[in-house]
């Protein structure tokens, strides 16, 4: 622990706007007070925008509503249903942006990503995703080298080295495919 003076001490919650900060430690430093370091069991609120992260370390700038927080990092995006894990997660909350990275984990109702990056947008529920990103939703799976599009299969495309198993929606019709490809497919 950082030894105990005006702008480093063992506090237990700042509020800013609508927006809660928790944290077993909380430093706050810069003209009035602007930054924000937490670590230990950190849990940051905004119920006006569905917003709940936890982790064990943030860094957070009042000013510029713009956070990093590392290690076993969990978002939960309540306006949209979506589940968001990772190791290492930015976010901005000017611009609704998540840039996610390593061992991300992207979960809604009965679709699911893997990747090592993300971006995720949080206003259209858009999807970036690369390093070797594999997508799921029911017996459907994809891996490719890139995929985007939105938080269900059915709306993502995919580039790159392309491989899985897709199945059409009618079901007097319902045909499964297996993919493999070196192409982009939409």
């Amino acid at each position: 622990r950082a030894p105990r003076d005006l702008h480093s001490f063992p506090t237990r919650r700042s509020s800013d706007l609508s927006m809660e900060i928790k944290a077993d430690w909380i430093e706050l430093s810069g003209e009035d007070y602007n930054n924000i370091i937490c670590k230990g069991n950190v849990i940051v609120y905004d119920e006006s925008e569905g917003f709940l992260l936890r982790a064990e370390a943030l860094e957070y700038a009042r000013d510029s509503e713009i956070g990093t927080a590392e290690t076993g990092v969990v978002l939960e995006d309540s306006k949209n249903d979506v589940l968001l894990k990772a190791d290492w997660l930015r976010f901005d909350q000017v611009q609704s942006l998540v840039d996610a990275r390593v061992g991300v984990h992207i979960l809604k109702e009965d679709f699911a990503v893997r990747a090592e990056f993300a971006l995720y947008n949080r206003v259209d529920e858009s999807l970036r995703l690369s390093g070797s990103p594999v997508a799921a939703s029911g017996a459907e799976r994809v891996e490719a080298d890139a995929m985007s599009g939105r938080t269900d299969l059915g709306s993502m495309e995919f580039s790159g080295r392309v491989s899985g198993t897709i199945s059409t929606k009618k079901k007097e019709d319902r045909k499964s495919t297996r993919l493999n490809s070196s192409h982009r497919i939409r």
